[in-house]
Protein backbone atom coordinates (compact mmCIF):
# COMPACT_ATOMS: atom_id res chain seq x y z
CA UNK A 1 0.00 0.00 0.00
CA UNK A 2 2.87 2.34 0.73
CA UNK A 3 4.20 1.96 -2.82
CA UNK A 4 0.82 2.92 -4.37
CA UNK A 5 0.62 5.97 -2.11
CA UNK A 6 4.16 7.07 -3.07
CA UNK A 7 3.39 6.61 -6.75
CA UNK A 8 0.22 8.69 -6.44
CA UNK A 9 2.07 11.45 -4.57
CA UNK A 10 4.86 11.40 -7.17
CA UNK A 11 2.27 11.66 -9.96
CA UNK A 12 0.63 14.66 -8.26
CA UNK A 13 4.00 16.36 -7.70
CA UNK A 14 4.99 15.83 -11.35
CA UNK A 15 1.62 17.13 -12.55
CA UNK A 16 1.82 20.24 -10.37
CA UNK A 17 5.44 20.82 -11.37
CA UNK A 18 4.62 20.44 -15.06
CA UNK A 19 1.65 22.81 -14.69
CA UNK A 20 3.84 25.33 -12.90
CA UNK A 21 6.47 25.13 -15.61
CA UNK A 22 3.93 25.60 -18.37
CA UNK A 23 2.20 28.46 -16.53
CA UNK A 24 5.47 30.27 -15.88
CA UNK A 25 6.97 29.56 -19.28
CA UNK A 26 7.05 32.15 -22.01
CA UNK A 27 3.95 31.79 -24.19
CA UNK A 28 4.39 30.38 -27.66
CA UNK A 29 5.91 32.96 -29.97
CA UNK A 30 3.25 35.44 -31.01
CA UNK A 31 2.91 36.45 -34.61
CA UNK A 32 3.90 40.00 -35.50
CA UNK A 33 0.19 40.80 -35.81
CA UNK A 34 -0.62 39.46 -32.34
CA UNK A 35 2.33 41.39 -30.93
CA UNK A 36 1.14 44.62 -32.54
CA UNK A 37 -2.39 44.22 -31.20
CA UNK A 38 -0.96 43.63 -27.70
CA UNK A 39 1.11 46.81 -28.15
CA UNK A 40 -2.03 48.76 -29.14
CA UNK A 41 -3.77 47.56 -25.96
CA UNK A 42 -0.76 48.56 -23.84
CA UNK A 43 -0.52 51.94 -25.61
CA UNK A 44 -4.19 52.67 -24.87
CA UNK A 45 -3.68 51.97 -21.14
CA UNK A 46 -0.26 53.63 -20.79
CA UNK A 47 0.01 56.81 -18.73
CA UNK A 48 3.71 57.39 -19.52
CA UNK A 49 5.98 56.65 -22.44
CA UNK A 50 8.14 54.52 -20.16
CA UNK A 51 5.29 52.00 -19.93
CA UNK A 52 5.55 51.21 -23.63
CA UNK A 53 9.34 51.26 -23.98
CA UNK A 54 9.58 47.44 -23.74
CA UNK A 55 7.61 47.25 -27.02
CA UNK A 56 9.99 49.55 -28.89
CA UNK A 57 12.93 48.62 -31.07
CA UNK A 58 16.37 49.70 -29.92
CA UNK A 59 16.41 52.51 -32.51
CA UNK A 60 13.00 53.89 -31.50
CA UNK A 61 13.80 53.50 -27.82
CA UNK A 62 17.10 55.40 -28.27
CA UNK A 63 15.23 58.33 -29.86
CA UNK A 64 12.73 58.43 -27.02
CA UNK A 65 15.44 58.20 -24.37
CA UNK A 66 17.41 60.98 -26.12
CA UNK A 67 14.45 63.31 -25.60
CA UNK A 68 14.93 65.46 -22.48
CA UNK A 69 12.88 64.04 -19.61
CA UNK A 70 10.90 67.28 -19.29
CA UNK A 71 9.76 66.97 -22.93
CA UNK A 72 8.86 63.26 -22.84
CA UNK A 73 5.52 63.79 -21.10
CA UNK A 74 4.51 66.42 -23.67
CA UNK A 75 5.68 64.20 -26.52
CA UNK A 76 3.75 61.23 -25.14
CA UNK A 77 0.58 63.29 -24.63
CA UNK A 78 0.84 64.34 -28.29
CA UNK A 79 1.40 60.71 -29.36
CA UNK A 80 -1.60 59.58 -27.34
CA UNK A 81 -3.79 62.24 -28.95
CA UNK A 82 -2.57 61.49 -32.48
CA UNK A 83 -2.53 57.74 -31.87
CA UNK A 84 -6.17 57.44 -30.83
CA UNK A 85 -7.34 54.66 -33.04
CA UNK A 86 -10.30 52.33 -32.83
CA UNK A 87 -11.25 49.19 -34.72
CA UNK A 88 -7.63 48.47 -35.65
CA UNK A 89 -7.47 45.52 -38.05
CA UNK A 90 -4.46 43.79 -39.53
CA UNK A 91 -5.09 43.44 -43.25
CA UNK A 92 -1.81 41.81 -44.22
CA UNK A 93 1.37 40.55 -42.54
CA UNK A 94 4.38 40.30 -44.84
CA UNK A 95 7.61 38.65 -43.72
CA UNK A 96 10.71 40.81 -44.20
CA UNK A 97 14.43 40.27 -43.55
CA UNK A 98 14.10 42.25 -40.30
CA UNK A 99 10.78 40.76 -39.16
CA UNK A 100 7.45 41.76 -40.67
CA UNK A 101 5.55 44.62 -42.27
CA UNK A 102 1.92 44.98 -41.28
CA UNK A 103 -0.69 46.66 -43.42
CA UNK A 104 -3.40 47.86 -41.06
CA UNK A 105 -6.50 50.00 -40.94
CA UNK A 106 -8.38 51.71 -38.17
CA UNK A 107 -10.66 54.60 -37.36
CA UNK A 108 -9.54 57.96 -35.99
CA UNK A 109 -12.28 60.51 -35.31
CA UNK A 110 -14.69 58.75 -37.69
CA UNK A 111 -12.07 58.82 -40.44
CA UNK A 112 -10.69 55.63 -41.96
CA UNK A 113 -6.92 55.42 -41.63
CA UNK A 114 -4.42 53.10 -43.30
CA UNK A 115 -1.12 52.21 -41.74
CA UNK A 116 2.18 50.51 -42.36
CA UNK A 117 3.83 49.09 -39.26
CA UNK A 118 7.37 47.75 -39.25
CA UNK A 119 7.80 44.99 -36.68
CA UNK A 120 11.40 43.91 -36.10
CA UNK A 121 12.82 40.87 -34.36
CA UNK A 122 15.45 41.87 -31.78
CA UNK A 123 17.05 39.37 -29.43
CA UNK A 124 14.30 36.89 -30.28
CA UNK A 125 11.43 39.26 -29.46
CA UNK A 126 9.11 41.37 -31.59
CA UNK A 127 9.54 45.15 -31.33
CA UNK A 128 7.90 48.18 -32.96
CA UNK A 129 10.04 49.82 -35.63
CA UNK A 130 8.55 52.52 -37.81
CA UNK A 131 4.84 53.22 -37.77
CA UNK A 132 3.08 55.44 -40.29
CA UNK A 133 -0.60 56.22 -40.73
CA UNK A 134 -2.45 58.07 -43.47
CA UNK A 135 -6.05 58.94 -44.21
CA UNK A 136 -5.46 58.18 -47.89
CA UNK A 137 -6.48 54.76 -49.17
Amino acid sequence: MRKKHSTAVLAIVLTVTAAGVSLGAQPASKTASEFYLSFRAAFEKAKTVEEILPYMSKAVRAKIEATPAADRAKMFAFQKEMGKMSSVKILKETTTDEGAMLTVEGMADKEKMSGQIQIVKEDGAWKIGKESWSNKS
